[in-house]
């Protein structure tokens, strides 16, 4: 993969990160996992994965993002590639603006725009939220919170020739991974 940018969008718990992960170990592509730009703001705020952060928190988180989309706008190597992750829904202006942000940046790099929609079924999402690891990174933990998302909000919709939906239920984040680089490729000829 080379001057690619791979989005991949799913429900809190999916794998986003240890898919990214595995991405990034088989292509070199630079992972900007939504907790890359969401732990400054979380780890000075004590986040624990259980308590709602105050709204006020996302202007101090946009302004993070924009200084991190501007650098690899202006700044990364031309040849580069990176994968984003986030947990993007239909119906919120804010998700929608964060996805069209990252297109945009890959129209302004002439790079190739992957954007990936992970599905998982909702037991294996709630066991896997649940996971101590999670912790670490300051990242939600509770599966109560996972159903409400589920019953309240669809995934962001994504209209794009490049779209991959992948159903990762069953597979181990480095099949998935091998999945979406075989997308990616395919997309660039």
């Amino acid at each position: 993969m080379r001057n690619t940018i791979a989005y991949l969008i799913g429900y809190t718990g999916t794998g986003k990160y240890t898919i990214a992960r595995e991405i990034a170990a088989l292509t070199g592509a630079v992972m900007v996992d939504n907790q890359l730009i969401n732990s400054p703001v979380f780890g000075v705020m004590a986040a624990d994965g259980k308590t709602l952060l105050p709204a006020s928190v996302w202007p101090k988180i946009e302004a993070i993002r924009r200084i991190v989309l501007d650098t690899i706008a202006e700044l990364a190597p031309p040849q580069a590639s990176y994968i984003f992750t986030n947990e993007l829904y239909e119906g919120k202006a804010m998700d929608r603006r964060w996805y069209e942000d990252v297109a945009t940046l890959a129209t302004k790099r002439q790079a190739t725009f992957v954007p990936v929609i992970l599905r998982c079924e909702p037991e294996e999402l709630f066991r896997r939220v649940t996971s101590p690891e999670r912790a670490v990174r300051l990242k939600v933990r509770d599966a109560e919170w996972v159903r409400e998302k589920l019953r309240s909000y669809q995934l962001l919709r994504v209209e794009h020739s490049n779209r991959l939906e992948l159903d990762i239920t069953h597979l181990s984040p480095l099949q998935a991974a091998r999945a979406i680089v075989a997308h990616a490729e395919k997309s660039m000829s």
